[in-house]
């Protein structure tokens, strides 16, 4: 009898949730905090700011470093540019609570766009919030964007015995765990079984393979108000 050989193909963890483009600051000069340019500088006035997110991964698998960036953005006249050199904080309200939570603190750093970056862990879905208090020459402003999390299922496929086995973090104790089915690259996954999880997230199914070519299989959990639909890698089987 031909034995079972496994392949881990590719992982793809991540929900199918899509979410919107974050809004891009296009800036020229970046303007001195100290000095916002312009004679206007020297009026009493404090110049209108607007925090932007710059570009960043918006889904991140559990405890994986999740990397705000953004900018402070000031308008001094007909000109808005990037203000180097001011603080601005970060805060985090999780799913499901109300309470903000103050996590960092940082400077736009001096570069010719400056900017800052924020380096934290996924722990849940979650919204961050980036707030810039203000000072002598510049207005107060804040911005508010979203992170979503999957959970990971540290999956392993054993050859031979076809042993499909893991464990489902975080917490996810006797809880579903389903399994799907493809018999093709491009054919439709269908969830074949589903099993519960023991004290610890551990799970355990048992696959096989075709006599010829290939079975593809994945691993699914719903979503909740913490953690988005998750998946784990793609394994395949096959006889040798």
């Amino acid at each position: 009898m031909a034995s079972m050989r496994f392949l881990l193909v590719g992982v793809t963890s991540a929900s199918l949730l899509a979410l919107p483009t974050t809004a891009t600051a296009t800036t020229p000069a970046g303007i001195a905090s100290s000095q916002p340019t312009t004679s206007a500088a020297t009026t009493s006035s404090r110049f209108n700011t607007d925090v932007r997110f710059l570009n960043f991964d918006h889904i991140r698998p559990f405890a994986e470093t999740v990397r705000i960036k953004g900018q402070v953005v000031a308008t001094v006249n007909e000109d808005t540019g990037a203000v180097a050199g001011v603080r601005v904080s970060l805060h985090r309200k999780l799913s499901g609570s109300s309470r903000w939570v103050r996590l960092d603190a940082t400077s736009t750093n001096q570069r010719r766009y400056p900017a800052f970056t924020f380096r934290t862990r996924a722990r849940a879905n979650a919204s961050y919030r980036v707030v810039f208090a203000g000072n002598a020459r510049l207005q107060p402003s804040r911005s508010v964007t979203g992170v979503r999390v999957h959970r990971r299922f540290n999956a392993q496929l054993e050859d031979g015995s076809g042993r499909f086995h893991g464990r489902v973090v975080p917490r996810y104790s006797h809880r579903v765990v389903y399994l799907a089915k493809r018999r093709c690259a491009e054919c439709s996954w269908r969830t074949v079984a589903h099993t519960r999880t023991g004290d610890r997230g551990g799970y355990s199914f048992t696959v096989g393979a075709p006599r010829s070519g290939r079975y593809y299989w994945r691993l699914r959990t719903p979503r909740s108000v913490r953690y988005i639909r998750s998946y784990s890698g793609v394994f395949t089987t096959e006889r040798r």
